[in-house]
């Protein structure tokens, strides 16, 4: 990977940087070096030791570097620092939609106006939400913050409130039905999300010793995921990963009837994973076709698993369940973020609630 001129990745993963100070006696030039951890760092110090010596002040932006190298460049300075899924997900972000669309730009090239059109092209033309397309330009401002800023000034349509899509009480008894006549991997599966708000992939990472049988209580401490190898290729790999966020790891009390279902399985189980086929964890991936498959014999539309998380969600609100509580239960970072996704109900708990006022009404 090439790097601006007297720029070097040092095998500790720090970069240095050399700059002319001056001639020695002798006539040959001296150099002074500054460190930084990633590149934007040690040319934001290379610039202000060059302007304390007088010096000409550096940019990236004369360098040859591309866009797309740059912010290889950053991902590979940072790849220590960010979760592997997280670095995985940046990759993503720059072989499919950095790279294809500026590829061989420079960086000295770009603009407000070359920044607006990529932005532009994400939201319309490959349609991609707002979060996610801000998520790829921060990734691509971060890389090159070195450029100048006006490059960055760039506008955002006006984020929508998202609408969480959730089970009505039929649809779910119904995906119930189905889930049980496939199976215990595919119900208990289902039923940890339908009536403990477990993610996806911390249902996949499950193990029986996050049970604990005697204080019914289930420990929330790792994710499944499949993410990209280091090696650079696109092949992938199964990792056993923390959960999203420190608050994602999280106690979550059991009901009597799902402590039931565990301790039934648990009985014939001969793996440490809670879902296991033949001896083997089950991926997230196989999950989610599975789901697939009961949605259509339980004749449900179709949609992801994650719905099943937003219905739990929605049932404890509707049950009185107060919103603190079931923050901590759903591992989010604070209730107001779980007031802002499930700032709503079902229409069946819609009617429920106003025919109370009637039935007082009339009462009086």
């Amino acid at each position: 990977m090439r790097l601006p001129k007297n720029v070097y990745h040092r095998k500790d993963g720090r970069f240095e940087a050399r700059f002319p100070i001056g001639k020695s006696p002798e006539g040959k030039t001296k150099y002074k070096s500054v460190f930084g951890k990633t590149l934007k760092e040690v040319m934001g110090k290379l610039e202000s030791a060059q302007a304390a010596v007088g010096a000409t002040k550096p940019s990236i932006v004369s360098s040859p570097l591309t866009i797309s190298e740059v912010v290889e460049v950053h991902l590979e300075a940072e790849k220590l620092r960010l979760k592997p899924s997280t670095l995985g997900v940046y990759r993503r972000y720059l072989d499919s939609h950095i790279s294809p669309h500026f590829g061989k730009t420079r960086c000295d090239t770009l603009t407000a106006q070359l920044s607006q059109e990529f932005i532009n092209k994400l939201l319309e033309t490959n349609g991609l939400a707002v979060v996610t397309v801000q998520s790829i330009f921060t990734l691509l401002k971060t890389s090159v913050s070195a450029v100048t800023g006006n490059a960055f000034q760039v506008k955002y349509p006006k984020k929508m409130k998202q609408t969480v899509e959730f089970l009505s009480v039929d649809e779910q008894k119904r995906i119930e039905q189905a889930a049980r006549k496939r199976g215990n991997n595919d119900y208990i599966g289902i039923m940890l999300s339908l009536y403990c708000g477990m993610r996806i992939g911390e249902v996949a990472g499950l193990r029986w010793t996050d049970i604990n049988f005697e204080c019914k209580l289930l420990q929330v401490n790792r994710t499944m995921q499949r993410i990209r190898c280091k090696d650079g290729s696109k092949k992938t790999v199964i990792a056993f990963l923390p959960p999203k966020s420190a608050s994602s790891e999280r106690t979550i009390p059991l009901q009597d009837f799902m402590l039931n279902l565990l301790r039934d399985l648990n009985a014939i189980s001969k793996t440490e994973s809670v879902l296991a086929y033949r001896g083997k964890h089950i991926e997230p991936r196989t999950l989610q076709n599975r789901f697939k498959k009961i949605l259509k014999a339980a004749e449900v539309k179709d949609i992801c698993w994650h719905t099943t998380r937003h219905t739990f969600s929605v049932r404890m609100l509707e049950n009185g369940t107060d919103v603190k509580s079931l923050s901590e239960i759903l591992g989010h970072s604070s209730a107001t973020v779980t007031l802002n996704v499930y700032s709503h109900s079902s229409l069946e708990h819609r009617q429920k609630c106003m025919n109370a006022i009637v039935g007082v009404y009339s009462a009086g």
